[in-house]
């Protein structure tokens, strides 16, 4: 299969290898690039959510100035990144998603509590606001944002076609704005989490999705096409 990444230009040679070694051949075309916010980040929070692995790399000039009793990491590889970065991960969700950190946290007594959640300008899930309803803390900081890399819909359009691009894949759902506000595709759509299959679903696009939300888990899907 020859498959299109669409996510930042330094984050496709991991999936390309994922790729390359199942027997598929990667092309990238990025759609999307992250750029730092400045933020004023300090002092005590009972836990600290990372739902990325850019929220792990932005907050890296803050993490000498704030400390957590508990850190939660959304997915293996958000949770390798901090463990890379000093941190212990104490708790991760079964599902990668806003909705999988409410299981992770129901039925707890949270009153009181605070929650650092450092990452993208936009976020997907209520996560946040089911925090505040159970009378926590919760701060929510941009330090990143994300932007579309500016495309012409037949720049894109003649980059699937003289590729004979067979997949399209989406990690992010500013990836799949990105990509559909400027263009479309007919090629099967592969995504990693159910927050870019939402954002895919949007443009009334039908799409793949893994169980588990990671690269390997997508390569398991297009080795089944």
């Amino acid at each position: 299969m020859n498959v299109l990444i669409t996510r930042e230009a330094d984050k496709t040679a991991k999936f390309a290898q994922i790729l390359s070694q199942a027997g598929h051949t990667p092309f990238s075309l990025p759609m999307i690039e992250c750029v730092p916010v400045d933020a004023e980040i300090g002092g005590y929070y009972d836990f600290g959510v990372f739902t990325s692995l850019n929220a792990v790399k932005y907050f890296d000039r803050y993490k000498d100035s704030v400390r957590f009793g508990q850190i939660v990491a959304v997915g293996s590889a958000t949770k390798g990144a901090m463990e890379k970065a000093g941190f212990n991960v104490d708790l991760m969700p079964e599902e990668f998603s806003a909705e999988g950190l409410i299981k992770l946290f129901e039925g707890r007594d949270l009153t009181g509590r605070t929650f650092l959640m450092a990452g993208a300008e936009t976020r997907a899930g209520n996560f946040h606001e089911w925090l505040k309803q159970n009378k926590c803390t919760a701060e929510i900081v941009t330090i990143y944002r994300t932007v579309p890399v500016q495309r012409t819909k037949a720049e894109i359009e003649a980059y699937i076609t003289d590729n004979a691009i067979n997949v399209v894949t989406f990690a992010s759902p500013s990836a799949v704005r990105a990509f559909f506000d400027v263009a479309d595709t007919d090629k099967t759509i592969v995504v990693i989490g159910k927050t870019t299959a939402d954002a895919v679903k949007k443009y009334n696009k039908d799409c793949l999705t893994p169980k588990d939300f990671t690269l390997e888990a997508m390569t398991e899907i297009i080795n089944s096409l």
